[in-house]
């Protein structure tokens, strides 16, 4: 449901403070939920339909209490990189932070953006995103000592490539094509013999600015193209395999998660944790509707060879040990990048160019 902001702001900051429900001698507790992007975002579906139900349901099943959700989804409450600070105030309560909208702030938690052509599979790159948060506790120590929040889990939107309303298939011919992407992913066109003119944006305003002619094509996840009708205006589809990238982060205003009772804290983390395997999951069965999806709007689809992404890879600069070496000048935890390229490599993912070494 829409949420009016004048009730935010005059609703307290800790809904866990609201009456018993005597019946059950527990409480109800009104949680106001939300992100920057609406509900045709697979990443706030999935929370709408799965953690959002299934912690109502085990909390009135396992505890005492009752949880209602508030929702403040699609930049009713927060637009797409507002929402760390809707949370860090109280506005939000719980929100999905999309951390490729937080360059500065969250540069540490940007680690898979900085090593591009990273796990195409999404449940895989989802995987290693929360063993890189588990192996390195300070990136959830940013979030709470800097930003007031508590981190509950991480996981990604779906494997990154170009979409057009142009054709193209040598590098050279995006040379001085408007290209949008989200800001920190902006050195992916940025390499020698690539030349593409990058301009920041966001999905809210993608349909619009392609249709006025702002930008020619987008960095693009396959659902991120169809689920905001982008296919409409495209001709082209090429998939780079840059990879899933680790951008949803779902966090927890630190005072009201501190008024939550234990077993309710427990149930929200677990059902975050189940959140983020799931939206990996359905990540990938998503890509595959949405490209038969992109083939019948008429869109060519073709695919990047091992020869053209390595070529890619190696025509950019380092941006791994560019974003370390910055990262360690702002004592944030650079070991963060380091971390994620041996989980994934571990995992059985070979990256076209060692980022760490070459």
């Amino acid at each position: 449901m829409p949420i009016d902001r004048r009730s935010l702001l005059a609703a307290p900051l800790a809904a866990a403070l609201a009456p018993p429900a005597a019946a059950q001698g527990g409480r109800t507790i009104d949680i106001r939920i939300g992100a920057g992007h609406p509900p045709a975002a697979l990443w706030i579906s999935t929370l709408r339909d799965s953690f959002m139900p299934n912690v109502m349901a085990r909390v009135q099943r396992e505890t005492p209490h009752r949880i209602r959700f508030i929702e403040g989804f699609g930049g009713s409450v927060c637009r797409p990189g507002d929402c760390l600070e809707a949370v860090e105030t109280g506005l939000l309560e719980i929100a999905e932070i999309q951390v490729i909208f937080e360059p500065a702030k969250l540069m540490a938690h940007n680690f898979t953006i900085y090593v591009p052509f990273g796990p195409p599979d999404a449940k895989l790159a989802a995987s290693c995103v929360r063993e890189t948060y588990r192996r390195v506790p300070r990136l959830a120590e940013i979030l709470e000592r800097n930003h007031r929040q508590v981190y509950l889990a991480a996981s990604v939107v779906g494997n990154y490539g170009i979409v057009t309303n142009f054709t193209w298939n040598e590098l050279p011919e995006l040379r001085g094509r408007k290209i949008a992407a989200a800001g920190p992913n902006i050195p992916w066109l940025q390499g020698q013999n690539v030349g593409v003119v990058p301009v920041q944006s966001n999905l809210n305003e993608a349909y619009t600015a392609m249709q006025t002619g702002v930008y020619d094509g987008w960095i693009m996840f396959p659902d991120g193209v169809t689920g905001f009708r982008l296919h409409e205006l495209s001709r082209q589809y090429v998939r780079t395999d840059f990879g899933a990238q680790g951008n949803p982060c779902l966090t927890a205003n630190v005072q009201s998660w501190r008024r939550l009772p234990p077993e309710v804290q427990r149930i929200i983390r677990d059902e975050a944790e189940k959140w983020s395997d799931y939206l990996g999951e359905l990540t990938n069965q998503r890509a595959e509707e949405s490209f038969e999806i992109m083939r019948r709007q008429g869109l060519v689809i073709r695919t990047l060879s091992e020869a053209e992404k390595r070529a890619w890879a190696h025509a950019l600069p380092n941006i791994a040990r560019e974003r370390i070496a910055e990262m360690r000048r702002n004592n944030q935890p650079a070991e963060a990048v380091e971390t994620y390229v041996r989980i994934a490599t571990e995992a059985g993912h070979r990256f076209p160019r060692d980022w760490l070494n070459s």
